[in-house]
């Protein structure tokens, strides 16, 4: 299944993924009570919608359908609605409905500031709430991830990453800067190298 996940966000050769922080099951409260009570219900009723006939045994079969519908719905939503943490960048992939889906890629680079709120004793007492991602130079946008369980996690784990980016690049920079130096001094020679790093 995780694999499904990866190819639908094209993962590069050398990018590793850390996390995938999806919304927490609590989201999907009154979906899931509903089909519960639509799976249970054409049971509880079994013997008479039978006795109805043809009529009976097609409004079970239709609450059934329903149900089933709602829970792959449900699925799909849960599983493709996610916010994939990887070394190099953050993808937010959305499942908005059966056939629609959105994607977008953060590269660290764009984050300016994350945070999270939670709010209420439901909220304080299952540790869930809502991380917000803004980004640089760009006031009115921002990525929203509702009803996360354990979002004070979340956060530390996208600013931890977004650190580590940011040290590989300023090590990848030094390592130029040193290769650079070192083809300078090699066409300028050694004394003419020095003499200019002196002054």
């Amino acid at each position: 299944m995780f694999n499904r996940l990866i190819k639908r966000i094209n993962i590069q050769d050398n990018e590793i993924v850390i996390d995938v922080i999806r919304k927490s099951l609590w989201h999907f409260f009154w979906p899931i009570l509903l089909v519960v009570i639509l799976l249970l219900l054409p049971f509880f009723l079994i013997y008479p919608l039978f006795l109805q006939g043809t009529w009976g045994v097609a409004v079970f079969s239709a609450t059934l359908a329903v149900a089933l519908t709602i829970t792959y719905r449900i699925y799909k939503s849960y599983y493709y609605t996610a916010l994939v943490i990887t070394s190099k960048r953050l993808i937010d992939m959305e499942q908005l409905g059966f056939f629609r889906s959105s994607l977008g890629v953060v590269l660290y680079g764009k984050i300016e500031d994350v945070n999270y709120k939670s709010k209420g004793l439901f909220q304080a007492v299952l540790k869930i709430g809502h991380v917000y991602i803004s980004f640089v130079n760009d006031d009115n946008a921002f990525i929203e991830l509702q009803s996360i369980r354990y979002p004070s996690l979340a956060v530390s784990k996208i600013i931890s990453q977004r650190e580590d980016y940011f040290e590989a690049k300023r090590q990848t920079a030094g390592r130029e800067a040193i290769k650079l130096l070192a083809k300078i001094k090699r066409r300028l020679g050694e004394d003419k190298f020095n003499e200019i790093i002196s002054n």
